[in-house]
């Protein structure tokens, strides 16, 4: 699948990170399209609810219905994408491939 997303980038609250050495991998190609084409996986997220208490003056109903964390759409201007730097994961493919979803 093709993401909008084409990077990896680090953790933001991490201390330590690790970045691979692209040279060593460049005549691997098979390699090199899985870093970037990977899979979707869904993870089962152990929330209390998914419905959501909306107290802003600007949004025009009460409640709202959150069933999932991620995207796949892989939008690029998403301002949902920081939030999963929280989790331990990044905003880049992440965010993309790494679905969060509330079985609740």
């Amino acid at each position: 699948m093709r993401h909008g997303s084409n990077i990896d980038p680090p953790n933001r609250f991490e201390t330590v990170h690790r970045e691979l050495d692209l040279e060593h991998l460049e005549w691997d190609e098979e390699h090199l399209h899985g870093l970037t084409n990977r899979a979707i996986e869904y993870i089962e997220d152990d929330s209390k609810t998914i419905v959501v208490k909306n107290n802003s003056p600007d949004i025009p109903f009460l409640y709202s219905v959150n069933p999932y964390r991620g995207c796949a759409h892989g939008c690029s201007y998403c301002y949902a994408r920081p939030y999963h730097e929280y989790l331990g994961l990044n905003a880049g493919l992440d965010f993309e491939t790494r679905i969060l979803v509330k079985r609740q």
